[in-house]
């Protein structure tokens, strides 16, 4: 079965399209074509610069790469050392960074900088392979300026480090990234879920939207839960916009989304620990299998 994958941003919450991905592979869907917007183009990167029979491979490397241990201090502390000190394989406090506010510091661009990212997706992907291989890549960015989404397309112009970095340039934390003159935000401030580039033609092929917050749950009554709650809307609410302005009549379309009734911490976007990457692969594994189980028989 032919089928277009729409990856969703969420920075350590990718780790759903990992898992997803395996049970895509397992289930033989032909993937020919994705579409990503920050962690997602990642994944997309990931999958289509390498061999098929190395897929699943690279992106357990990725995630045994970007995952840490937990340290004894808990959860928050973890998270909150990560948007204070960085992360160690993907970016460091830039200079001065957040020293600006003193008296007499030059500005500076963002808190952090990511060379090492840069050289973690160059080690993991083959962008001759991506740009020359079997499935259509499309990467989304946000102009800072114009305020327009732009997709770059592999068959189109060749990606490079510089597109999926422009995808994940979360604005302050990360500076923005300049292609042709154009300077690049994340995607996410605005269209975090990039369907519209998979519906630029026709076709019968599954549609597969893998998306990392929910639009309904039970409110958790603390700080913490409310706080969650509120970042979970403002991404998912701009995927249910999406997808009621898309046209998806004919279309054989399943929203598949990351479901954990009991992760309500407002800092999971930003937790790398090694196990909470574990969990939230074993759960894209699960339910993307369960989705397509519902679709097997109209297939």
């Amino acid at each position: 079965m032919e089928t277009w994958l729409c990856l969703a941003g969420g920075n350590a919450l990718g780790a759903f399209h990992a898992g997803a991905w395996q049970a895509i592979e397992a289930a033989g869907l032909r993937v020919t074509r994705m579409a990503g917007a920050s962690i997602g183009a990642v994944i997309a990167a990931l999958i289509a610069g390498n061999a098929p029979d190395r897929r699943a491979e690279v992106l357990e490397d990725f995630l045994s790469r970007i995952g840490k241990l937990r340290p004894l201090v808990g959860r928050r502390s973890a998270v909150a050392r990560t948007l204070a000190m960085g992360h160690s394989s993907l970016f460091v406090p830039s200079w001065p960074g957040a020293l600006e506010i003193l008296p007499d510091m030059p500005p500076d661009r963002a808190l952090f900088r990511r060379q090492r990212m840069r050289r973690l997706l160059e080690d993991l992907i083959d962008f001759d392979r991506l740009n020359g291989g079997d499935i259509e890549v499309t990467m989304t960015a946000l102009d800072a300026e114009t305020g327009e989404i732009v997709a770059f397309r592999n068959t189109d112009t060749p990606l490079t480090a510089d597109h999926l970095m422009a995808s994940t340039a979360l604005p302050v934390l990360f500076p923005p990234v300049t292609l042709d003159g154009r300077h690049f935000f994340d995607p996410g401030t605005c269209e975090n879920l990039p369907l519209r580039p998979l519906l630029d033609r026709p076709g019968d092929a599954l549609i597969l939207a893998l998306d990392l917050y929910e639009l309904q749950k039970p409110l958790s009554q603390t700080m913490d839960g409310i706080a969650c709650r509120a970042q979970e809307l403002v991404f998912a609410g701009q995927s249910a916009r999406i997808i009621q302005n898309c046209d998806l009549s004919g279309r054989r379309f399943r929203h598949i989304v990351l479901t954990d009734p009991q992760d309500d911490f407002a800092g999971k976007a930003f937790d790398y620990g090694r196990r909470r990457l574990e969990h939230r692969a074993n759960l894209g594994r699960q339910l993307t299998e369960d989705a397509l189980r519902d679709l097997a028989p109209a297939a």
